[in-house]
This record gives structure tokens, C-alpha cells and sequence, in this order.
């Protein structure tokens, strides 16, 4: 049998002018912090040195978020427009949403220390002043075991089949809350859940929403470790209410994915500092999860969502 010629050049759109120019947008650096009095003068310092080499106008917003500490005060001192906003991540960056002004929305996280030159707020929004992404995400070098098991063993087998695109779109750290995007691509601000489920909840609205969704390399950097145990299993409920909405899967196929969490995350669990070769292990767990869950897909339903 011979396969009919594709066109190479089908849906494509060739323009006479192939360099992109430069739009200066203004932006807004929005930096949700809580309890972050530790590190919150040298994120505020870094998103103003980033708007700085970007030479365009920008503010800095710090939405202080349910804070027992001085955080707040300490921001002020740094130069931000402080928030005071209630607790919960999805709330603090409902209420930057709500009181930034500018072109592009750049969320950095208040607890972040970044090591790289040029900072975080230029590496992300470069790429939508220049037209070549609207929504950006870190793709940040340095990462802990912890988030690369979530990403193996969690988010890749189960994204990949309800929503196999964004893969390639959300890079390798999809978890990431340092990111950018055109305002007018960001959801409405009320409608964003209170909790860490936030990261997740903007990522599924750019793939709907962005047409050029991009991971941007980043340097090295680090944060502190806070273990969310809940976290991985609200990621999944919201992930089935979004492919169910979106006509992906039917609710018959929610309660064999349910099931084949418990084996994402006792796979996660094996791993021994020590004992195992981290990317070994990453592979491992990889495929030992994906099988699982077209295992758990094949018994629980007749017919596989296309």
C-alpha cells in the first residue's frame, strides 16, 4: 500500500516579513508570599533588576498572604505594592490579578532564590514582547526528587492521556508557579481556586486559551521543601473535572483513574535516597505508572476516550 503525499506545507501560514517586532507592553510582577520574610526583599529586588533590563515600565506586586510574620513590611521597605490578602496561594494571586494595571501579568513566587542573570521576570516576559510566545512557563534547571517523581510517576501518565498536547507546551517543570502571559489570557480572577491547585488550574486555561504556550530554560535555583500530601490528589480531581467537561473522557472513566492513584503513589514511595539512582528510578516509575493506569483503563471501561 502507498501512503498518500502530505503536503508540507498544509495549514501553514508563510508571511513576507519574518522577523518579529518588539512591543513594549508594560508589566506587572505579581509575587505571592507567605511568611516569607526570609527571602521576600531579594524576589522584590530581582523582579524590579528583571523590568529594569526589560526597559519597559512595570510594578511589583506583593500579595502578602495570610502573614503572621513581616513580610509585608519588609516588601514595602524593598520598593512593592503590598496586598494584604487572605491565606491560600489561589487567593494571593487572585488579589495581584485584581489590583496589577499592566500588559503582561509575570507571577514569581515569594519564596524563590534564583542564581541566574538575566532574573526570572526577563526571561519570561522577553518572549511575549518579542511575539514569539503569549503565555510563557520556567523550565527551571535545578529540580528536587520530589517534584520529578510527581512529574514521572503522577502528572505525565495521567496528562498524557487525558491531555496529551500539553506535554510538549508545559516543558518539564509544568508544577512551576514562575510563569507569564498576556493579561487578557489569564482566568478570571474569581474564578481560581483558593489552595496550591492554582498552578495547575492557569495551566489548563492557557492550553485552552494560549495559542503560543512556551517553556522558557531557566538557571539554577532553589526553594523551600513544603510537601503538600493532599496536593497530588486534588491535581487529579481537577484534571478528571477538566477532561470531563472538555468532552475528553466520560465520568465512567473517573473511577478507574481514582484507583490507579494509590499505585502513582506508593511508586513514588519506593524510592530510598541512597538506594536508588534518581533518574533510574524517574524511568522506572515512568513506566511502571503509565502501564498501570492503561491497566486500570482497560479493566474499567469498554471503550478508551478518543
Amino acid at each position: 500500500m502507498t501512503l498518500p503525499l502530505i503536503d508540507p506545507a498544509l495549514g501553514l501560514h508563510l508571511p513576507k516579513r519574518r522577523t518579529l517586532e518588539r512591543t513594549a507592553y508594560s508589566v506587572s510582577v505579581v509575587i505571592p508570599a507567605h511568611n516569607e520574610a526570609a527571602t521576600i526583599a531579594g524576589v522584590v529586588r530581582d523582579a524590579q533588576e528583571g523590568i529594569r533590563q526589560l526597559e519597559i515600565d512595570g510594578e511589583v506586586v506583593v500579595c502578602a498572604s495570610g502573614c503572621t510574620d513581616d513580610t509585608a513590611q519588609l516588601a514595602d521597605d524593598a520598593g512593592a505594592s503590598v496586598i494584604v490578602a487572605p491565606a491560600g496561594k489561589g487567593a494571593a494571586i487572585r488579589e495581584g490579578l485584581l489590583h496589577s494595571n499592566n500588559d503582561v501579568v509575570c507571577l514569581i513566587d515569594g519564596d524563590i532564590r534564583y542564581f541566574g542573570n538575566p532574573p526570572l521576570a526577563t526571561i519570561l516576559v522577553e518572549p511575549i514582547l518579542r511575539g514569539v510566545a503569549d503565555a510563557c512557563l520556567s523550565d527551571l534547571y535545578w529540580r528536587p526528587i520530589y517534584p520529578q517523581l510527581w512529574l514521572h510517576a503522577f502528572f505525565t501518565p495521567v496528562a498524557g492521556f487525558l491531555v496529551p498536547e500539553l506535554l510538549p507546551r508545559a516543558g518539564s517543570t509544568p508544577w512551576t508557579g514562575q510563569r507569564a502571559a498576556l493579561r487578557e489570557l489569564w482566568p478570571d480572577p474569581y474564578s481560581l481556586p483558593e489552595g496550591f491547585t492554582v498552578d495547575l488550574a492557569i495551566l489548563l486555561h492557557w492550553n485552552d486559551s494560549a495559542l503560543r504556550l512556551r517553556p522558557v530554560l531557566s538557571d539554577d535555583w532553589t526553594n523551600p521543601q513544603r510537601p503538600q500530601p493532599e496536593l497530588m490528589k486534588q491535581e487529579l480531581a481537577l484534571l478528571l473535572d477538566y477532561a470531563i467537561a472538555t468532552g475528553r473522557i466520560t465520568d465512567a472513566a473517573r473511577a478507574p483513574i481514582e484507583s490507579w492513584y494509590d499505585t502513582a503513589h506508593h511508586l513514588m514511595a519506593e524510592y530510598q535516597h541512597g538506594a536508588h539512582d534518581p533518574q533510574e528510578f524517574e524511568l522506572h516509575t515512568l513506566n511502571a505508572s503509565r502501564a498501570a493506569l492503561y491497566e486500570k483503563l482497560g479493566k474499567g471501561v469498554s471503550t478508551l476516550p478518543t
